[in-house]
């Protein structure tokens, strides 16, 4: 197809982890947010149990330290009360807090369920609600599948999670967006903190494709260098390791350091010589279990495909999620209701690179956000305060903490190392098998020794992916 008409030439995409809309944005005045007034009865099937409102007081920690369940069945009951599934007619959006009082009473902490209703005051979170405010937000983008986090970033490589609603490790052969992008002459990278999920898939895990796999200080190099792609995906940190605590916003880690490494990719973005030509998109993935008002719309298959273990046919979205849209080629203060899912995303980048063909019937008939794009850039580059409230410390303070190298992790290996005796969650799980699986340049030996290595907490996993995604890399040099 022809490429739209724009002087749009870099695409930054930056996808965090598990926060609805709501949770980020309701309390952000202009959007279809919250009133005050929605909640959840702790027992969906008692109208005269007590009802938990939402509230604008959630907290960077300490809310959500039991990670809020996403798994598909689970997704049914925050949604309809029920895990078997949509109920004819019947409420909806009304079972989060009794979802997450059950998994609290696991850990004896049943009075915590409420939590989940906490959403953020817009000014705790000054980076993303300022882009917000500043260049576009889409009230309406929804994530994929209404479940984890692989079948939605799936969709975002892929438009499609070739039927499975899991994070479970599978051969995953499908077409992605970057070869779509390759068999036009452009480039690409995805940059990465400690492991970048993207070598779930098959086609990328290819050793021929290692040198688009890059450090994540390497993409602030490329910035300042003029090399940057065409296209860039960004993975945050996912794991705590040393003093660089994970930067994902996975419940339960910092939401603070997720503003910092969106500051630090804006900042680095609009000061180099590729900001006039630039789009940057902030996306997460899925709602993480954390409520969100609005009902998921029906959707169009995408490979007719269906769950062999919920018989789920990926006719509709997933719960809304934070997308705010940053580049000098957008008005100020755009506020976007068009419906959108991950593959959107891929939408637009076919027609900005005037790629050939859709990846399947999702993207093919999803909207697109060209429309948003301007042709002549703006002349201001507004400026973002970073968190600074009494529940940070000094280390989240500092310009540049998202970012880790060599020299500062040897620095580092005296102080007492964060993440020791933290349980992985199951997503991190799913990471140390994936890197389990991958196949890196090792002798026999190493990879018996690697595999058997005991992994007790979420330093221990940090170290462990770290050192494998740094092989594979490291074998195209």
């Amino acid at each position: 197809m022809p490429r739209f008409r724009t002087a749009v030439e870099h695409v930054v995409v930056l996808v965090l982890e598990n926060r609805s809309f709501d949770h980020m944005l309701g309390f952000m005045p202009g959007l279809d947010g919250l009133t005050g007034d929605e909640g959840n009865h702790v027992d969906p099937a008692m109208p005269a149990s007590p009802f938990v409102r939402v509230s604008n007081d959630a907290h960077y920690t300490g809310d959500l330290d039991i990670d809020p369940s996403h798994e598909f069945t689970n997704v049914n009951e925050q949604l309809f009360g029920a895990m078997s599934g949509p109920v004819p007619g019947g409420a909806h959006n009304i079972g989060f807090v009794s979802n997450y009082a059950r998994q609290h009473d696991k850990h004896n902490t049943f009075a915590v369920g409420p939590n989940i209703m906490k959403c953020f005051d817009p000014a705790k979170l000054p980076v993303l609600t300022t882009l917000a405010a500043q260049f576009a937000v889409c009230d309406r983008w929804h994530a994929s599948v209404p479940a984890q986090t692989w079948p939605n970033r799936f969709f975002l490589h892929c438009a499609t999670s070739n039927g499975f609603v899991d994070n479970q490790l599978r051969h995953y052969g499908m077409r992605t967006i970057y070869e779509n992008i390759t068999g036009v002459g452009l480039d690409w990278a995805i940059y990465f903190h400690d492991f970048p999920h993207a070598l779930a898939l098959a086609n990328l895990s290819d050793s021929a494709f290692a040198g688009n796999f890059r450090l994540f200080p390497d993409f602030f190099r490329d910035l300042k260098n003029g090399t940057l792609p065409n296209y860039s995906f960004l993975e945050p940190r996912y794991f705590n390791l040393l003093s660089w605590k994970a930067n994902d916003q996975h419940p339960p880690h910092d939401v603070q350091l997720g503003e910092h490494l969106i500051a630090d990719v804006y900042e680095q973005l609009r000061s180099s010589r590729y900001w006039s030509t630039s789009l940057f998109a902030i996306l997460y993935d899925e709602h993480g279990g954390i409520y969100d008002h609005e009902l998921p719309p029906a959707a169009v298959s995408p490979d007719g495909k269906t769950s062999p273990v919920t018989n789920f046919a990926f006719d509709r979205l997933g719960l809304r999620v934070p997308a705010v849209l940053v580049s000098p080629l957008i008005q100020k203060g755009v506020v976007d209701h068009t419906l959108y899912d991950h593959t959107s995303l891929l939408a637009t980048v076919r027609e900005l690179f005037g790629l050939p063909t859709a990846l399947t019937n999702r993207d093919a008939q999803a909207n697109a956000f060209t429309h948003l794009l301007d042709n002549a850039p703006r002349t201001d580059q507004p400026a973002v305060a970073r968190p600074d409230h009494p529940e940070a410390t000094e280390f989240h303070r500092v310009p540049g903490a998202a970012t880790m190298t060599a020299d500062r992790v040897v620095e580092q290996l005296e102080t007492n190392p964060s993440g020791v005796g933290q349980e992985l969650s199951e997503f991190q799980d799913s990471l140390v098998s994936l890197a389990n699986h991958l196949d890196v340049p090792e002798s026999p030996q190493m990879r018996v020794l690697r595999l058997a290595r005991r992994i007790d907490d979420e330093h221990d996993a940090a170290v462990h992916v770290r050192e494998v995604a740094l092989k594979f890399v490291e074998g195209a040099r």
